[in-house]
């Protein structure tokens, strides 16, 4: 019964220490963003600051050390507004279009893809945890 106990606890504790920390404040250093994000029971919340103004994270989740965020934004004259893969020729004016940074936290740092629904291509971004 002790030894079951013991493989218990070990095996909770091993749990809990593969769980990511997402709270806090991260910069890319692929280009200007800075992602703030607040970690709840599974539920990440929280903003994306850019060069064009501020996202607010429409779905966010972690799993683990799993992190996915979706973006909702609203395109202006074809631009891709978050650099990804530029031009998008058959952008309406006003458009909302969902983009999803999936990506994997390790420690101090989360390495993103990303990828605009509309479009085909897809970036790599690496954040590091600023606080």
């Amino acid at each position: 019964m002790k030894r079951l106990l013991l493989l218990l606890a070990l095996s909770a504790i091993a749990t809990v220490s593969a769980l990511a920390d997402a709270t806090g404040e991260w910069k890319c250093v692929n280009v200007n963003q800075t992602l703030n994000m607040k970690q709840e029971a599974g539920k990440v919340t929280g903003t994306l600051k850019n060069n064009l103004g501020t996202l607010r994270i429409a779905e966010g989740k972690i799993d683990g050390d799993k992190v996915t965020l979706t973006f909702m934004v609203v395109l202006s004259n074809g631009v891709d507004p978050l650099h990804i893969a530029g031009y998008d020729s058959l952008a309406e004016e006003g458009q909302v279009t969902e983009i999803t940074y999936t990506g994997t936290v390790s420690g101090n740092e989360v390495k993103f893809k990303v990828k605009q629904e509309r479009l085909d291509a897809e970036r790599e971004f690496t954040f590091k945890k600023s606080n």
